[in-house]
């Protein structure tokens, strides 16, 4: 049976492998290709189509179930342009326009701040409280105390507002969210007339101070210039005079001049005085300190706060950002320290400039008032009693002065605090909107979508990086990319004892006939002639390497074919029990005793190869070794097995699993074909793959797997290497038509 052609190396002759490698990554799961994705999902299309509709059915519900949202929104105008007064003002606007971020921010967060919502909450009258809490109360729930609402809107409304600057524009936009469209939109036009209203009765309550210390000062000078008209009439009726002396007219014109002079000093005192009690009045009621450095015309101060704020709003868009130790954030905080001390320091030298101020227009005003005195000694000599009448007079005419001026500023005061001041105004009030904004259908279709589309690609490659065992001919030719000789089906009717004898000592037909299918399998699809050596072994123990082993090796004694089984798992050695043969010779005897390739290996007594017919033949293990990589490893073994090759047509050798031990990667180097053994649903796919890509890279002809133990139902029938069933079919319905 041996060609004269054949090569005598067994690696001769050999075509490229089968098997290709692909890439794996650690811990044994391998990076599927876009193909393998593509077949994974096809074969397991309709669940994940089914997995992705139900998940997605009832996301979508759920999120259709969920309570309508409606928008509402109103507008309110940071005017830029600055209002001008042709009169004096005394209280600093504390709105001067949309020009930089810091004053947006700051509306911003007024608007939204707790003292605002609740502000707009108590704006609402009790049947708007109770419309605007009602979407939010549990079905049959009991109508609460108008304090509980209240506490409940203050919570829905805090949740649900939000203002923003739109854009670059001087328009700051209020959005509000609810379950009610028209409460939706009378909240957020409330939000923005309320604002309006907290603006003036901000500034409202700093110009009242001020009126209020100007009036009481206006009063005090009307009853001393009424009591010194008084007295100066009541002194001409008692004199007598009705003029002075033209003599003393140059007396008289030099008093005059200092009266006028003392005057305009004691105004300006009374006015510094005003700025100076108008800044306490601001420190003690904790105002703005723009409006402190407007009183006290210190602009430092001014942008000291103005480069404070933009500090506190540069923190604050930080804090979404950082933590509190970051270096940016400790690095803002000690600059508003600094800047706050530095306000601190500033505020003191403002107020200690007004009180300098007042008391230089006290020391003017006192020096003034020396000379006036010293001038009217020199008019009393000259005229002692023109002098008691020109002092009443000028008194007279001094309270007089200042009452007029005083009460001019009260005036100019009171209207300024009447005009509008501030330069926000509404610009839009709120609609109610017609379509709820959530759920949004689009928006839900979308999410949906790619939610499907998510899960009908992920369940399939998920299971197939989980679950990924061979279990069918589409794991061998499409993931493992080789041939499938054969599936064998767990033969569960057969004693065991017969399991390794299918063909020559079993009556199941079906048996057979899938050993047969292997055997020409293996004939047909060869690339390499006889004699050869077919190496068979498996990834994992138990897999049913040496069954096929025993077995194949019967179908090719079968034919004619002169075969022997070698047994080299010299860890656990099997192929003795099963030919009912001792251990006591067999490689391992022959390696230890004499280790020369005998003549006629069929001789030699330590081997003790056994015949079992014409064309079927064993050599056993000889006993079990823990060092079968050294032995086999060995030139005698070598030179043993190629001496085989001569003698037999076919050398089957059955191994230690591969993906246990190396013993049979270093056969793979002197066999010529490669039958791999894996049990149906055992064996995970990329250890496969990677014991196969070692083969192939030994050179070794990977002839293809056998599916073992396939469970009833399972095995392809209709595939080309399972004709068991058929054929034993085939032979029963002859066999019953020629009874008949």
């Amino acid at each position: 049976m041996v060609s004269s052609g054949s090569p005598a190396n067994p690696s001769q002759g050999k075509s490229a492998p089968r098997s290709s490698a692909k890439a794996t990554v650690p811990g044994g799961l391998h990076a599927l290709t876009p193909r393998e994705i593509i077949l994974c999902i096809r074969e397991r299309a309709i669940t994940a189509f089914v997995l992705a509709l139900l998940v997605c059915v009832f996301v979508g519900g759920w999120l259709l179930s969920q309570p309508k949202i409606y928008l509402a929104g109103a507008r309110i105008l940071v005017d830029r342009s600055e209002r001008v007064l042709d009169i004096a003002q005394v209280v600093d606007q504390s709105v001067v326009g949309g020009k930089n971020d810091a004053m947006f921010d700051t509306h911003l967060a007024q608007i939204t701040s707790p003292a605002m919502i609740a502000r707009v909450a108590d704006s609402l009258s009790e049947h708007e409280k109770l419309r605007a809490w009602q979407p939010y109360a549990e079905p049959a729930a009991s109508t609460p105390t108008p304090g509980a609402i209240r506490g409940a809107l203050l919570q829905i409304i805090g949740q649900n507002v939000s203002a923003y600057r739109q854009g670059n524009t001087f328009f700051v936009g209020i959005s509000v969210r609810h379950r009610d469209p028209a409460s939706a939109a009378l909240i957020a036009s409330r939000f923005a007339t309320q604002f309006i209203v907290h603006l003036l009765d901000r500034n409202s309550a700093v110009n009242n101070s001020a009126i209020a210390f100007l009036r009481e000062q206006t009063q005090e000078l009307r009853e001393k210039a009424e009591a010194s008209e008084r007295a100066l009439q009541k002194y001409r009726e008692d004199s007598g005079m009705v003029s002075l002396d033209e003599s003393r007219n140059i007396v008289v014109d030099r008093m005059k001049s200092l009266s006028t002079t003392v005057t305009s000093a004691r105004v300006g005192r009374v006015a510094i005085e005003a700025r100076l009690s108008l800044a306490e009045s601001i420190l003690a009621s904790g105002g703005d300190p723009l409006e402190l450095a407007a009183a006290t015309d210190f602009a430092n101060l001014s942008a000291a706060q103005s480069q404070l704020d933009n500090l506190r709003t540069q923190r604050a868009m930080m804090g979404e950002r950082y933590g509190i130790r970051h270096p940016a954030m400790i690095e803002n905080d000690r600059s508003r320290e600094a800047l706050e001390r530095l306000r601190t320091e500033l505020i003191s030298a403002a107020m200690a400039n007004l009180r300098n101020q007042r008391a230089k227009a006290l020391d003017e005003e006192t020096q003034l008032q020396a000379q006036l005195a010293q001038a009217e000694k020199e008019s009393f000599r000259l005229d002692a009693m023109a002098v008691q009448f020109n002092i009443l007079r000028r008194e007279a005419e001094t309270n007089r002065a200042t009452y007029a001026q005083l009460h001019n500023r009260l005036n100019e005061t009171s209207i300024t605090a009447q005009l509008e001041n501030s330069n926000v105004r509404v610009a839009d009030l709120a609609g109610i909107p017609g379509s709820p904004v959530s759920p949004d259908v689009k928006k839900i279709a979308m999410i949906l979508a790619v939610l499907g589309l998510g899960i009908f690609v992920s369940y399939p490659v998920a299971l197939e990086l989980v679950f990924n065992r061979v279990k069918g001919w589409a794991d061998v030719e499409t993931y493992l990319n080789l041939p499938l000789l054969a599936e064998l089906p767990a033969f569960t009717k057969i004693k065991s004892e017969l399991m390794p004898h299918l063909l020559t000592r079993s009556d199941d037909q079906e048996a057979a006939e899938a050993v047969r299918s292997l055997y020409g399998q293996l004939k047909f699809g060869s690339r390499l002639e006889l004699p050869k050596t077919i190496l068979v072994t498996s990834t994992l123990p138990s897999e049913g390497k040496s069954f096929v082993t025993s077995n194949l090796a019967a179908a090719f004694a079968s034919h004619g074919i002169k075969t022997l089984i070698v047994d080299t798992d010299f860890r656990r050695p099997t192929q003795h029990r099963f030919f009912e043969q001792p251990n006591d010779r067999g490689l391992l005897r022959w390696f230890d005793k004499s280790s020369k390739v005998p003549a006629d290996a069929m001789a030699d007594p330590d081997l003790g190869i056994t015949a079992f017919g014409p064309s079927l033949h064993l050599l056993r293990a000889g006993g079990t070794s823990r060092r079968s990589t050294e032995i086999l490893d060995s030139a005698p073994v070598r030179d043993l097995l190629e001496a085989l090759r001569k003698q037999f047509d076919v050398l089957i050798i059955d191994t230690s699993p591969a993906g246990v031990f190396p013993d049979a990667l270093g056969l793979s180097e002197i066999a010529g074909e490669l039958v791999y053994v894996v049990r149906y649903n055992h064996t995970a796919r990329p250890a496969v793959r990677r014991m196969i890509e070692k083969f192939t890279r030994s050179k070794i002809e990977v002839a293809g797997i056998v599916l073992n133990q396939m469970p009833s139902g399972r095995s392809t029938s209709a595939y080309y290497s399972s004709y068991g069933h058929y054929g034993s079919k085939y032979y029963a319905d002859y066999a019953k038509d020629k009874k008949d």
